[in-house]
């Protein structure tokens, strides 16, 4: 049995949505400039912009809860995660194109004639690919990458083990891994969603100090200090070295733990 990484919330987090839909504005005003589909004889650029922008980040909405929750529904029907794709893409487009065509045609009556609903079915599939090609690859495959980690190349904790949070004792160190934090204990290690923050929150009886911005060391797990011209590293008993930033240097030494680093 071995532990699994702790799944992000199903609908993502704040922050993500912040970053999907600053990214979908950004290329709606890209997409607003070169008018695409014929868009560019449609109005004056500010009119486009304002189109395209509202249908990305519509779109962005749309499709990052559609994409999020098939996602989960394919992870529990045991399938793989890109076979999600195919459903949003078609789906995510039927849901959009269909009151996007009202407002466009509201917009510029002559779509109505120039463009058929099967054409621009097609046109918002052509878009819809691009974005949910991209999430996939930025926000889903990463996740499922962390899940399948196996012991040998990443050396989890056994499920058995005791849980970090029962027993902070066991903590030697704690480093950010992407949108992870990886916890190393005596019994071997495990990852967490992060930040680094709330992890360590859990470990306030641990005589412990974050050293760097990615790096929470206890005490006890300092085997020695390396210094490399005016760098500083804490040499760690399971052999890591665990940087340590020169605004940390001073609360170091002010704890003690560099008792014995000669500065030079």
């Amino acid at each position: 049995m071995i532990a699994r990484v702790s799944d992000p919330p199903l609908l993502g987090t704040a922050r993500e949505w912040a970053v999907d839909l600053g990214v979908a504005v950004g290329i709606g005003v890209l997409l607003g400039l070169m008018g695409p589909f014929g868009s560019f004889f449609n109005g004056g650029p500010g009119l486009r912009i304002a189109y395209w922008v509202g249908s990305l980040a519509c779109g962005m909405l749309l499709f990052g809860g559609l994409a999020r929750l098939a996602g989960a529904g394919v992870r529990r029907l045991g399938w793989p995660d890109w076979t999600m794709i195919p459903p949003v893409v078609l789906v995510g487009s039927l849901l959009q194109g269909a009151p996007l065509r009202v407002v466009a045609i509201a917009l510029w009556p002559g779509i109505a004639h120039a463009v058929s609903p099967l054409e621009w079915y097609g046109q918002c599939v052509a878009i819809a690919t691009t974005l949910v090609l991209a999430y996939y690859f930025i926000r889903v495959r990463p996740q499922a990458l962390a899940r399948t980690r196996t012991p040998a190349r990443e050396g989890l904790v056994p499920a058995d083990a005791p849980a970090v949070a029962l027993d902070p004792g066991a903590v030697l160190y704690l480093r950010m891994e992407d949108h992870y934090v990886r916890i190393r204990t005596e019994y071997g290690s495990r990852l967490e969603m992060g930040p680094l923050a709330r992890v360590t929150t859990g470990l306030a009886s641990v005589e412990g100090l974050q050293v760097h911005r990615s790096w929470w060391v206890a005490r006890r797990a300092i085997a020695g200090v390396e210094r490399d011209g005016r760098n500083l590293r804490l040499r760690l008993v399971d052999g890591e070295t665990a940087p340590v930033s020169r605004a940390s240097v001073a609360k170091l030494r002010a704890a003690g733990w560099l008792a014995g680093d000669n500065p030079a």
